[in-house]
């Protein structure tokens, strides 16, 4: 994980966390999975999706206007 980044969406469904990851990219925000999937059963795993800090505000915000929460 890149140092200093902050997460700014968690999911369950790696597939949600693309598609936000998709949302910001579409609007020049760079972004980074962190995919967590569980040892016993990796489908049951969480996946973060991480910012730089001065892109947090802005990015939390094109999320929330495109149904990503």
């Amino acid at each position: 994980m890149k140092e200093n980044w902050v997460r700014i969406y968690s999911s369950k469904d790696l597939m949600q966390v693309k598609i936000a990851e998709d949302v910001l990219k579409q609007n020049n925000i760079v972004s980074h999975i962190a995919n967590h999937p569980d040892s016993a059963m990796p489908m049951l795993g969480r996946a973060d999706l991480y910012t730089l800090p001065e892109n947090a505000e802005r990015a939390k915000e094109v999320l929330k206007a495109n149904g990503v929460e």
